[in-house]
């Protein structure tokens, strides 16, 4: 059936007559949408295939009412149409090799013979915080004090000493414009800003500014909160800096970003939550490195920005917008290790369809959960290769998907040399396991 669909639907493009709107612009050919080798378009349908032609894509995503539904990544396109009766918009977004994307939508109406979708699963409850460890000994000619005042804290982090420790008293701290931690302390005696979870580092709103801005090498973040900012905690040429047993939420943009040459940092037994507010499409968990068109303001000496061996690990990610983990072009020899991505990469802006999207080389991505997968939320992992010599070389191993998937667990795109071990695991995802054989 699927070659007689295909001449059909070459044969009404050639028409140039179907009722679609095009609502972007890209450089693929707006798709044909049918039902039954007819036109999708005004017509009323029960449940069964939606056949979809796009000259030119090598991926189309469906979306139904607004809600991502499938994608499909062999041409012809299709989609079994699953949705209740009664009138329906469906949007198709088709990509081609360049990742450019052409979108199109039809409206229809479904019979009473129509296939109810299935429920959305039912979110995991948030983990309770985790008080704050006892404070490191002072190494000779330290401080150690406690600041209660934005003045306060501005202050200290501004001449702070190796080895200091500050501790931020509990309550909420408007500071804007943006905390800038820039003293530097050394490999032997780092410096330290803790607090309770109850001692709020925050901005205006999520359209205020930074929440904190880490320039200075060897920090310990440790147990404080950064909320209501448009970015949580930025990392810019900071060297050897750790943030353990943060929450980070109610963010505009992303929640923690290690840019510019931020090298042989950690982020650890971290709960980061509800980003993306007022940007979906930027809205990380976290994000490593930069993307190859940020580059000329974030570059370190070859021209790239190279923030490495980067260690992610025990942290609760969850109602991400984007990737749970973006870890960018330019990026090397970092670890993503046992961490959980609870509802992340649901808005599909940007391209954000997964809990983790590795584009940087020589990763270790393994013993990671993903589970809960809404709206346009496609494969578990993926990989990307968006820049020459990039993209290759990352391990997937003993990682888990829960629940329906409607992608891949494991989407390798390109296969390249990364590799997916066969002790990963994703039961219910619709494409399979992986993209790529296991080894």
């Amino acid at each position: 059936m699927r070659p007689s669909l295909r001449i059909a639907s070459l044969a009404l493009v050639a028409a140039s007559c179907l009722p679609l709107v095009p609502t972007a612009a890209a450089a693929t050919t707006a798709p044909a949408v049918l039902y039954g080798g007819a036109t999708l378009g005004g017509t009323v349908v029960a449940g069964g295939l939606v056949d979809v032609v796009a000259p030119g894509a090598v991926r189309v995503k469906f979306y139904l009412d607004g809600d991502y539904r499938a994608v499909d990544v062999t041409a012809p396109f299709q989609w079994k149409l699953s949705a209740p009766a009664g009138s329906h918009v469906l949007r198709i977004r088709s990509y081609d090799a360049q990742r450019n994307s052409t979108t199109t939508e039809v409206r229809f109406t479904v019979g009473s013979t129509a296939i109810a979708p299935a429920p959305t699963p039912t979110p995991t409850p948030t983990p309770t915080p985790v008080a704050p460890a006892p404070a490191p000994a002072p190494v000779d000619g330290a401080s150690s004090r406690t600041v209660r005042t934005v003045e306060e804290i501005r202050n200290a982090v501004a001449t702070a000493k190796p080895g200091d420790v500050i501790t931020v008293a509990d309550g909420e701290y408007t500071i804007r414009p943006r905390l800038v931690v820039s003293a530097n302390g050394t490999a032997a005696a780092p410096i330290t800003l803790r607090g309770s979870r109850a001692a709020v580092i925050r901005s205006t709103s999520t359209g205020g500014d930074y929440g904190m801005h880490v320039t200075g090498d060897h920090w310990r973040i440790e147990g404080l909160t950064v909320a209501h900012a448009t970015k949580g905690i930025v990392l810019d040429q900071s060297v050897g800096t750790v943030i353990d047993r943060v929450e980070v939420h109610d963010i505009g943009h992303e929640g923690v970003h290690f840019r510019w040459c931020s090298s042989d940092g950690k982020l650890i037994n971290s709960y980061v939550h509800d980003t993306g507010r007022t940007n979906a499409g930027y809205g990380e968990g976290v994000y490593v490195g930069s993307a190859n068109s940020n580059w000329s303001k974030y570059a370190c000496v070859d021209g790239r920005d190279n923030s490495e061996r980067v260690l992610i690990e025990n942290n609760v990610f969850r109602n991400i917008a984007a990737e749970g983990a973006d870890l960018k072009e330019g990026t090397e020899s970092g670890t993503l290790r046992g961490n959980l991505f609870d509802n992340v990469g649901f808005s599909g802006a940007n391209s954000a369809d997964s809990a983790v999207d590795a584009k940087g080389n020589g990763w270790l991505i393994e013993r990671n959960t993903v589970r809960n997968g809404t709206g346009s939320f496609l494969d578990g992992y993926q990989t990307h290769s968006v820049y020459t010599g990039y993209g290759v070389g990352n391990v997937f191993r003993g990682n888990t998907v829960e629940g329906r998937v409607p992608g891949w667990g494991f989407g390798i795109y390109p296969a390249r040399s990364n590799t997916v071990a066969c002790d990963n695991s994703a039961p219910q995802a619709a494409k399979g396991l992986a993209s790529v054989p296991c080894s």
